[in-house]
């Protein structure tokens, strides 16, 4: 569901599809749809309320009410929520996932599209060095991507389907994004020591703190993240200084 600021709400009533780490193809039906900066995004279970009829924009008190105030904290949002769940018979556990929309400055997000051919690998580490150089992101981090961009690049050129595209973002962390319009799901394996080939995403796996698939209208995304160090305080550098 998505609460806007004014208010009013959208329920999107989604169609199950194949099982996660069933058979290839998008796990579930994609859909589309403008969503002012702002905006609350709302995800839960059966037990805060049940799957609405098709067609339904309504939204239950319990969620319009809580969640259309876009000055208050999502936790606290969420903790009165679920309070109020809790003097109630709820059918099941009752799991509630918030996100808030909000615009990225330009100069955080870099975009390249990469051509279909094994070169593109050695082009797309060389952006992502210069981008995350001027970025000032720490060594360690930066060769870490360089290396999970150069492995997921390579993975789409092998595996899936042009257009290729290369997104970098950086904010509270370091998003990698490939897509290609290919719709087979990229897998871990774990290569044996004669392999030549199926350690890509079991290194991707390795360097970043989180990696996953999106599925698009087009095809796929294969996304990772990294936690960029806190730049540390004057005032605790004089700290950690002082004898």
């Amino acid at each position: 569901m998505i609460i806007r600021p004014d208010g009013s709400t959208e329920v999107l009533d989604g169609n199950a599809g194949p099982v996660l780490g069933g058979a290839e193809g998008p796990p579930f039906a994609a859909t589309a749809t403008d969503v002012p900066h702002g905006s609350t995004l709302a995800l839960y279970t059966p037990a805060i309320w049940p799957a609405p009829p098709a067609g339904s924009d309504g939204a239950p008190a319990l969620l319009r009410d809580g969640l259309s105030q876009p000055g208050r904290p999502l936790k606290d949002l969420c903790d009165d929520v679920l309070c109020t769940l809790r003097s109630k018979d709820c059918p099941g556990d009752a799991v509630l996932l918030l996100a808030r929309t909000r615009p990225l400055p330009a100069h955080s997000l870099a975009t390249w599209l990469l051509d279909h051919d094994p070169a593109a690998a050695a082009a797309a580490r060389a952006r992502t060095r210069r981008t995350l150089a001027e970025w000032n992101v720490d060594e360690d981090t930066a060769s870490a991507a360089e290396l999970i961009v150069s492995e997921l690049v390579t993975n789409a050129i092998r595996y899936g389907a042009p257009p290729l595209q290369l997104r970098l973002i950086k904010d509270r962390t370091l998003t990698c994004e490939v897509h290609d319009d290919g719709a087979t799901s990229p897998r871990l394996r774990h290569a044996r020591t004669v392999d030549e080939r199926g350690r890509g995403l079991f290194i991707v796996a390795q360097l970043a703190q989180r990696w996953g698939t999106r599925y698009t209208t087009e095809g796929k995304m294969v996304w990772s993240e990294q936690i960029l160090p806190t730049p540390a305080s004057p005032h605790s550098e004089s700290l950690s200084g002082s004898g």
